[in-house]
């Protein structure tokens, strides 16, 4: 009994997916990120505050509780 065939993905598409994370984001793309947060505003949803996130990053990044 044999299983699903996998298939591999051709070498065009595999390096333009690799590509894809380095490429700058368009115009378009942008707006868009843009009006999503305003619906999600709108919406009552929020996010963590500025500060918060700040210092979240700092924490993760250099491993320590508090900034001076």
């Amino acid at each position: 009994m044999d299983g699903p065939k996998a298939k591999s993905a051709p070498a065009d598409e595999a390096i333009a997916v690799a590509h894809d994370d380095d490429r700058e984001p368009t115009k378009e793309e942008i707006m868009d990120d843009i009006r999503q947060g305003l619906r999600d505003v709108l919406a009552g949803e929020q996010g963590m505050p500025a500060r918060e996130g700040l210092e979240a990053m700092r924490r993760r990044i250099y491993d320590v509780t508090e900034i001076r």
